[in-house]
C-alpha cells in the first residue's frame, strides 16, 4: 500500500466488536486483530481496540488523536455494529442495548459514537492521508440484520480523506466467507493491502471487486 502523497509516519487505530448484548457478532475481533498485524507488518503504528464499552471507546479515540502529528498517514478501522439515523452514522459500542420502549434518537446520541466526533478529532490534526474504514452493518445469515434501513449513510470526504464503506451505503453485506476467520470485506483487504507500490485508492478497487464476487454489496 502506498500514497502518492508524502507523510511521515503511518498510525492506525484499528477497532472490532463482537460482544452485542444483542446481535452479538463472530469475526469483528479476527477482523481487528488480523488487520491490525498486517499493518503492522508493514510500517504502521498500531492501536487496538476490542469489544469495547462506550466509555472505552470514547476514551481510546481521544487517546489515539493526541498521539498524532500533522505529517501523519493515519488509517481509522471499526469492525461491528453501525446504525443510520436521519443524516448521522453512529458506530456502536458493546453495551449498546437500546431496548425499542422509547424513542431511539434520544438513546442513540448518548450511548453510541458519532462518527462526525471521530472525523473530527482526527481532521483537528490536520494529518497528510486520512482513511477511514467503516466494516459496518455486515450481515450473517442466523444473526446479522439484513433490513434495508441497515448500513450507514453516504459521507464527504475533505481533502486527503478516503472513506470506505465495506458495502455500499444503506446496504448490508455477507458476513461468512471462505476462510472461516473473517469477515469478506477484510478477508479480501487482507489480500491486497501490503501490495507494495499500490496506491491505496487502487487497493480498495482491488477488494471491492474481490468481495463483489462473493456477495452482492456494492
Amino acid at each position: 500500500m502506498s500514497s502518492s502523497i508524502v507523510y511521515q509516519r503511518k498510525r492506525a487505530l484499528i477497532i472490532g466488536i463482537n460482544t452485542y448484548k444483542r446481535d452479538p457478532l463472530d469475526y469483528c475481533i479476527n477482523d481487528a486483530e488480523d488487520l491490525s498485524e498486517t499493518l503492522s507488518n508493514i510500517g504502521f503504528d498500531t492501536k487496538l481496540g476490542g469489544n469495547c464499552r462506550y466509555t472505552e471507546f470514547h476514551g481510546i479515540i481521544d487517546e489515539f488523536a493526541k498521539t498524532i502529528e500533522h505529517d501523519d498517514l493515519v488509517l481509522f478501522y471499526f469492525a461491528g455494529h453501525g446504525k443510520q439515523l436521519e443524516d448521522q452514522n453512529y458506530l456502536l459500542p458493546s453495551d449498546y442495548d437500546y431496548d425499542y420502549s422509547s424513542d431511539e434518537h434520544h438513546y442513540i446520541t448518548d450511548h453510541a459514537i458519532n462518527v462526525k466526533y471521530i472525523m473530527k478529532k482526527i481532521d483537528d490534526k490536520s494529518c497528510r492521508v486520512t482513511i477511514y474504514i467503516f466494516d459496518c452493518c455486515r450481515k450473517l445469515v442466523k444473526t446479522r440484520g439484513g433490513d434495508e434501513d441497515q448500513g450507514l449513510s453516504s459521507m464527504h470526504a475533505p481533502p486527503k480523506t478516503l472513506i470506505v464503506f465495506a458495502c455500499a451505503p444503506g446496504k448490508t453485506v455477507q458476513d461468512e466467507t471462505r476462510n472461516g476467520r473473517n469477515g469478506s470485506f477484510v478477508e479480501n483487504l487482507l489480500k491486497y493491502i501490503a501490495t507494495p507500490n499500490t496506491d491505496i485508492e487502487e487497493v480498495m478497487k482491488n477488494v471491492a471487486r474481490a468481495v463483489n464476487l462473493q456477495t452482492d454489496c456494492f
